[in-house]
């Protein structure tokens, strides 16, 4: 058997027996799928819960596919739709580029053309979901690093300093050497040595030799 692709799916057909035997197949091929009627009960599914995938005929009392799929548009900009329909001429075609109409399925359905339409909607799916993921795991990091920022902020701000000595008090009270103190908090170590202002004063012979 054919993989089964991870898409959610809404089959919209108003025929009875050509609905349950595409849905059968379907539910083969795609982890999830819903059925309905025509574009009304189908736009009212989609609301309940939305899908990756909507495949719907075209011509269909109450609301055609043509007609739900405008709707689903303003509802989820980025679902897929592929229509079926019995007519293949230029004007339903034309139709079903106005309805931004993803991918096309002439009745007597080819369920090997239906089977290539599903395959490059499982993949453009499969990116939007891979670039979600990026996305939301980018916002967690910066998020983590602005929080991290945010604490190193608020510790110097905090930190009692001696105007003479340059210790610092600990959250113990304790006074401690300012290198001490940050090794102590902060994944840094220290080197020594001494600054030409230190040097000229500690040390005046040096620069005259």
């Amino acid at each position: 058997m054919p993989d089964r692709h991870d898409l959610s799916l809404l089959y919209v057909e108003d025929e009875p027996v050509a609905r349950e035997e595409l849905a059968r197949f379907l539910r083969r091929r795609v982890r999830e799928v819903v059925v309905a009627a025509d574009g009304v009960a189908g736009l009212e599914a989609f609301r309940a819960a939305p899908v990756d995938v909507v495949v719907t005929d075209v011509r269909m009392p109450r609301m055609d596919g043509l007609a739900m799929a405008t709707e689903l548009r303003a509802l989820a900009p980025d679902v897929l739709v592929v229509a079926t329909t019995a007519h293949s001429d230029a004007t339903s075609l034309l139709a079903a580029l106005d309805a931004q109409i993803d991918h096309y399925v002439v009745k007597p359905i080819d369920t090997d053309r239906l089977l290539v339409a599903l395959a490059r909607c499982a993949e453009l799916v499969g990116h939007r979901r891979a670039a979600r993921l990026h996305a939301e795991e980018r916002d967690r990091l910066v998020g983590e690093l602005e929080a991290a920022l945010a604490s190193v902020k608020r510790l110097r701000g905090l930190l009692p300093i001696c105007a003479s000595c340059k210790k610092i008090r600990d959250d113990r009270g304790y006074w401690r050497r300012l290198e001490v103190f940050f090794e102590e908090h902060a994944e840094v170590e220290f080197s020594h040595s001494i600054c030409p202002d230190c040097e000229s004063r500690l040390y005046p012979d040096l620069g005259r030799s």
